[in-house]
């Protein structure tokens, strides 16, 4: 194995070599898609990965016709406002606990690996809603559907904004609420299409089902999909980073993808000795709350987290999510 392959963790003597050679590195050529367009390899990536944040606007938006073209279908009765309060919540639900999960699995199995099992938890609680016969199954697809959610939701951002340049970082992330977005338009699409033209009995279920066809397009693309060169270098695959990052920057130029490859370097050394400090000073059992103490303690990392979570609190205030889930309901 060669140096470059070595895992981080075990520490290396060269680490003021690498803070040397990246102080007199060029920025300029260390990144020289700035300014310009990113490349079609990156922006194919982007759509690839930006297909879960479809699949999550889908998903979460083809409830709302679906709610009101079930008539009796489920357990042989109307559903009842109980039932279309859980088959709605459940999601939201699911993804709210399976979301923190995602970050250890992301970190574990690679991000594309976490984006693959997203798309099979999409699969099957599409098929699995499209086929129910009874409310309960119902919710099951629906719970398994919030799994898939959390997890994308998480991993998405994170592929992205790991996979750009840093040049375009910024609109590449925010081009998944775009797919977001255009993922609840299309469901509104498919509700009134199957609605107004489809069978009483079974157009509801070609609603819920279509939601599958997504996630084996993303599926497919995964074993084309690279994993990002952050991830490559804290499991010790410094050679394969660099040549993701050549590619995602369109450049052949040696230096310029090593710059980047020992700045990446740099920073997730940091990152283990910043956790070995923590678990130190913590006690043998608390020594996951090392991180939280971090994020609270310091005056600029509260800040930030208190503008992330109110932007995010706001907007459910705001009653967006209802309207999204009973608009259908509301004006029939």
């Amino acid at each position: 194995m060669d140096s470059s392959q070595a895992p981080l963790i075990a520490g290396h003597s060269d680490e003021e070599e690498l803070e040397y050679d990246v102080a007199h590195g060029s920025p300029a050529e260390a990144d020289k898609t700035e300014g310009g367009m990113p490349s079609l390899f990156v922006l194919a990536l982007t759509f690839a990965a930006g297909i879960s944040g479809l699949l999550f606007g889908y998903d979460t938006g083809v409830v709302s016709a679906t709610l009101v073209s079930i008539g009796t279908s489920l357990s042989n009765r109307e559903l009842t406002s109980m039932d279309k309060s859980i088959i709605t919540s459940s999601t939201s639900l699911f993804a709210l606990i399976i979301s923190p999960f995602s970050s250890v699995l992301a970190d574990r199995l690679g991000r594309k690996h976490v984006i693959l099992y997203a798309d099979i938890l999409f699969i099957a609680g599409a098929l699995l809603q499209s086929w129910s016969s009874t409310v309960p199954i119902m919710v099951a697809g629906r719970c398994i559907i919030g799994a898939g959610v959390g997890a994308a939701s998480f991993v998405v951002p994170l592929y992205i904004s790991e996979i750009a340049p840093a040049a375009h970082r910024g609109r590449l992330v925010t081009l998944n609420i775009m797919f977001i977005t255009l993922g609840q338009v299309i469901a509104y699409i498919v509700g009134w299409a199957f609605s107004t033209y489809g069978h009483a009995e079974t157009g509801w279920r070609w609603m819920v089902g279509l939601g599958a066809l997504p996630a084996i397009v993303q599926g497919s693309m995964i074993a084309f999909m690279p994993e990002t060169p952050r991830w490559l270098v804290k499991v010790g695959r410094s050679g394969t980073a660099k040549e993701v990052i050549r590619r995602v920057n369109g450049d052949t130029l040696q230096h310029n993808a090593d710059i980047i490859i020992k700045e990446i370097e740099l920073e997730v050394r940091d990152e283990y000795e910043a956790q070995r400090l923590r678990d130190l000073r913590a006690p043998g059992r608390w020594k996951w709350l090392g991180g939280w103490e971090l994020l609270i303690s310091e005056g600029r990392n509260r800040r930030a987290l208190a503008i992330a979570c109110l932007l995010q609190g706001l907007q459910q205030l705001c009653g967006f999510n209802s309207l999204m889930y009973f608009s259908a309901t509301i004006f029939t």
